[in-house]
């Protein structure tokens, strides 16, 4: 298994923003996540054309979510793909991911 890696969450731009780079042969395994919304704002993870999660609906500031399953992970990216998260309008959105890379 690979080393599992950690990853800031800073964005309030809406649409997609990269959390986590593709990498050939490799899919990325969101092991958990933290987010927390300065307003309201939907936010999903996606591979830039599915998307990984539902719907995360924070309704006012300081709202937030959360999950965690390290053993087996959340969610992961397709191979080669890269990881974003999408925000529904231009809200400050922090927090964290934790993830694993994944050979194919």
């Amino acid at each position: 298994m690979s080393a599992t890696k950690f990853k800031a969450i800073d964005t309030s731009t809406s649409g997609n923003t990269v959390l986590v780079a593709a990498a050939s042969g490799k899919k990325i395994r969101v092991l958990s996540y933290t987010v927390v919304a300065g307003g309201p704002v939907t936010v999903k993870f996606n591979d830039g054309s599915n998307d990984l999660t539902g719907p995360i609906t924070l309704s006012a500031a300081g709202d937030g979510g959360s999950a965690s399953l390290p053993e087996g992970g959340l969610f992961e990216t397709p191979a080669g793909s890269a990881l974003n998260i999408n925000l529904s309008a231009a809200v400050q959105v922090g927090g964290h991911i934790t993830y694993i890379e994944v050979m194919q």
